[in-house]
């Protein structure tokens, strides 16, 4: 069921993206991915545990893949929220902005293929 919902979230994250062009569009549709994957860490530890059983588990490969995953999404949340803000202000940094949708893209699906791995 979990990976249902993080397919759906997936599949927003690609609808944002295709919507880049489209500001008023984009914008509120990756807050609202970035607002639904904070949730969804949150159920995972308050109901699963999910940071400890992954430390737990930090021997095996698939884990330290999915962990490396995770960390690269959320890293590039906080990129993508700051170079946003800053196009939003004018400032000239697509490339930077565009060059970490790809990295966090790659990231993200990574999660949502590890996480059928680690289940």
């Amino acid at each position: 069921m979990f990976q249902l919902y993080n397919g759906l979230v997936l599949i927003l994250i690609l609808v944002g993206v295709s919507l880049r062009k489209q500001r008023r569009k984009h914008v509120p549709i990756m807050i609202t991915c970035f607002v639904l994957d904070m949730i969804s860490v949150l159920y995972l530890e308050m109901n699963r545990h999910v940071i400890q059983e992954a430390f737990e588990h930090i021997s095996q490969r698939t884990m330290q893949i999915h962990l490396f995953f995770a960390m690269g999404t959320l890293v590039g949340y906080g990129i993508a929220g700051y170079t946003g803000r800053k196009l939003l202000k004018g400032f000239a940094i697509y490339w930077v902005h565009r060059l970490n949708a790809l990295c966090f893209l790659v990231c993200r699906t990574g999660i949502f293929v590890t996480s059928f791995l680690i289940s």
